[in-house]
């Protein structure tokens, strides 16, 4: 979802350099270093991926009453495309792992300290320009349809200052599925304060912290469960953000930024995202096991020979490096052309409707996201862009 910058201390294999075509390489990621692991792109592709297949259901499910994925539901695929939530769990993961890449590489591996105050203005000129450019053109889009709404301005203020989770106690009715951006604002927050763990010297010991730390958040989510603004928090996810901590950890110890790859892995990850499924489709997940698989298989997304080089395939990394400006739009674009090709398939089995409709919506809301990520995503992943732009508006002003 947030597609922050990866520091030096994470290097893409030369094969995969190779593997790009030029035409790809013009739409790919940009980071700070130059360079990126196209491996995170993929898994990024696995939860935006999953998270649109839910979002096709969900409205066909609001509009026709199709099974809500409950599990008595003989319909298998239903079941599974009512589980995509998850892939925002899986975003959480991708997160915490990159927002811990370069403390850990300070602290573990003598790279440069990260300046808090570069690391906070990076946010606001990466991350800030895609997401209030959409949240305001979905608000203007609110108004000219004249589609009922609370009071705009009031809960668009809200969601532009990531509050609107602790304002209203529900997600942004704006753009629902800032409600999760909301909480990665919130852990970006405490992150700096949480990568203090990296201080210390001993490997278990600090690993042992982390892994303690997941089990005390499982243990108070048990505690709080009542509790209604639990799942619009951090508080609720802590224990996902934590995964992509100790990731970091491996990845910068003890596979010093590049992982050795083995056959092994790759059959941690053929039995493992069938196992992670299953595990979803249960009316009550056990959150320790979850964690436990999603750690594996981020593990196995790394080390299988296969399954890296499958995550690292240009058109997947790619994609996946666009999750950003997907996940911005790609809720109300459902809504948008949904409307006009529900009659297509609504004859049919629902899962053959279901997979109908996501033919025909996946390519146009992917083609109006990658014309947005090019138009004004990526341009914002340049580090320097304001002085940039400053400049050029000098010029202008001189010329003129």
């Amino acid at each position: 979802m947030r597609a922050l910058t990866v520091t030096d201390a994470t290097r893409a294999r030369p094969d995969q350099e190779r593997r790009w075509p030029d035409w790809l390489r013009h739409l790919r990621r940009r980071t700070t270093s130059g360079r990126f692991i196209a491996e995170v792109d993929g898994l990024r592709f696995i939860a935006i991926a999953l998270v649109v297949f839910f979002h096709v259901h969900d409205y066909l499910f609001t509009k026709f009453l199709l099974p809500a994925g409950n599990v008595g539901s003989e319909d298998l695929l239903d079941r599974i495309a009512a589980t995509g939530h998850y892939g925002v769990h899986l975003f959480f993961i991708i997160s915490g792992f990159v927002l811990a890449l370069p403390f850990a590489a300070h602290q573990l591996s003598d790279r440069p300290a990260v300046k808090l105050r570069a690391y906070f203005v990076r946010r606001l000129t990466r991350l800030e320009p895609p997401y209030i450019l959409a949240m305001l053109g979905l608000a203007a889009a609110i108004v000219v349809t004249r589609a009922p709404h609370p009071p705009i301005v009031p809960h668009l203020l809200a969601s532009l200052a990531y509050i609107h989770n602790i304002v209203y106690g529900v997600p942004s009715t704006i753009n629902v599925v800032a409600w999760s951006l909301e909480i990665e604002v919130q852990f970006y927050i405490l992150a700096p304060a949480l990568a203090i763990v990296f201080a210390i010297g001993n490997k278990a010991l600090r690993r042992a912290v982390i892994v303690a730390a997941v089990a005390i958040v499982l243990a108070v989510q048990g505690w709080l469960a009542p509790a209604a603004w639990v799942p619009l928090s951090v508080v609720g996810f802590l224990q996902f953000f934590l995964c992509g901590f100790l990731l970091a950890d491996l990845y910068v110890t003890d596979w010093k930024g590049k992982p050795s790859r083995t056959l092994a892995w790759d059959l941690v990850s053929l039995v493992g995202w069938p196992l992670l499924i299953a595990l979803w489709l249960q009316k009550s997940p056990n959150p320790a096991i979850f964690i436990v698989l999603a750690f594996l298989l981020f593990c196995a997304g790394f080390r299988g020979r296969i399954t890296s080089r499958a995550l690292g395939t240009p058109a997947i990394a790619t994609i996946g490096g666009m999750c950003y400006s997907i996940y911005l739009l790609h809720f109300p674009l459902i809504s948008m052309i949904g409307r006009h090709t529900l009659s297509v398939g609504a004859a049919l089995k629902p899962w053959a409707h279901l997979l109908i409709q996501t033919a025909i919506i996946a390519p146009p809301v992917l083609l109006i996201c990658v014309v947005y990520f090019a138009l004004i995503e990526r341009p914002c992943m340049e580090r320097d862009w304001p002085q940039k732009l400053t400049a050029r508006l000098r010029g202008k002003l001189r010329s003129a």
